[in-house]
């Protein structure tokens, strides 16, 4: 008899039962911990009041097929969100959040749908590699932060939850054309680059807005109003940092698809059609010095914008592309020698620097 009892508890015997009930009992409790996110207080089974799991926030399917990963990921951008952004940009995403009352820049309303900062042609949504480099990098001069040692996995899910402010995101992403921005050149600190790129910048109208100089002289567009009713000014190229960036491509990739409600676009084949004609017809009116300045590159650009139009189609894109790279060359030339200590303090200040 006590044989057979001894090899019923080796068996399974009611010993063996109620280790196995500890078990169950210890890998139920924390699977109730792991989906709460924390301990929940012990109630009476006859108790009516329902257990209350303080972390979890309920998502609507849609047509995901991967329903619990993606709600993970929206879950976990609801929490970097409020963490990080609600402050300024509101629990809504409006830009009507509690700070937002106290900079002078207000923060971007994400249910517009309208974004600056974008490597996608005008009008369209940034792709979401342009949300990533935005958190990542911030934007200079106005109160957005850099973020460059977030998690991957937390500027990724927080992009999503963004995304989700905007109602008509999933129907529109697909509209989407991708602006490139190549490699830059080697050769953009050339002295013949710089002079066809200063040629381009007077032919594309940029001193409208920029000035003569980069700096705002002569210019006669010197205040506007941006989609989102703020007072903006055109930027002052010889000082501060650019808010879409300072390498060449950042450079490249901001006049080709422009500041939407701010600055237009100036794609490829408009930055083509910089020719002599306009210059010739003002030859009058222009300095002798810049006269001198432009004679060694005049006869590199076309005579009339009706010859480019007589270029084949490769022609025209390397003419397009080449302007493009020149007005890079000028641009970072007006940041290189005209950026200095007297320049950005003022001359009371810079002595003291």
């Amino acid at each position: 008899m006590k044989d057979d009892q001894r090899l019923a508890g080796r068996r399974g015997g009611p010993g063996r039962l109620r280790l196995r009930g500890r078990w169950v009992g210890a890998v139920a409790g924390i699977a109730l911990l792991a989906l709460t996110g924390t301990a929940t207080t012990a109630q009476s089974p006859e108790s009516s009041t329902p257990l209350v799991y303080e972390k979890w926030k309920t998502n609507i399917p849609g047509d995901y097929e991967q329903y619990n990963r993606r709600a993970n990921l929206i879950q976990r951008g609801y929490d970097v969100y409020n963490k990080y952004c609600v402050g300024c940009h509101g629990e809504t995403g409006r830009g009507d959040g509690p700070a937002s009352v106290r900079l002078i820049t207000q923060p971007r309303d994400f249910t517009s749908g309208i974004y600056k900062f974008r490597s996608t042609d005008s009008g369209s949504l940034p792709l979401e590699s342009d949300l990533y480099r935005t958190i990542t990098r911030g934007l200079a001069r106005v109160s957005m932060p850099a973020f460059p040692l977030m998690p991957d996995r937390d500027k990724v899910a927080v992009i999503e939850y963004i995304k989700g402010f905007y109602p008509k995101w999933e129907e529109e992403k697909d509209r989407r054309g991708i602006i490139p921005a190549p490699k830059a050149p080697t050769d953009l600190n050339e002295s013949d680059r710089v002079r066809r790129g200063r040629f381009v910048y007077l032919e594309m109208q940029c001193n409208q807005c920029h000035g003569v100089d980069g700096q705002g002289t002569g210019a006669t567009q010197t205040e506007y109003i941006d989609a989102w009713g703020n007072k903006q000014k055109p930027f002052n190229f010889t000082r501060g940092s650019l808010k879409g960036g300072n390498s060449p491509e950042d450079i490249f990739r901001t006049f080709h698809t422009g500041l939407q409600s701010v600055m237009p676009a100036y794609n490829v084949e408009t930055i083509a059609l910089a020719s002599r004609e306009a210059f010739e017809s003002r030859r009058d009116q222009t300095p002798a010095e810049e006269l001198e300045y432009f004679e060694p590159v005049l006869d590199q650009f076309p005579a009339t914008a009706g010859e480019v139009f007589e270029l084949d189609g490769v022609a025209r894109l390397d003419l397009g592309l080449r302007n493009s790279w020149d007005l890079v060359a000028y641009i970072l030339s007006l940041r290189t020698t005209m950026t200095t200590a007297e320049a950005v303090l003022g001359p009371a200040h810079a002595a003291d620097r």
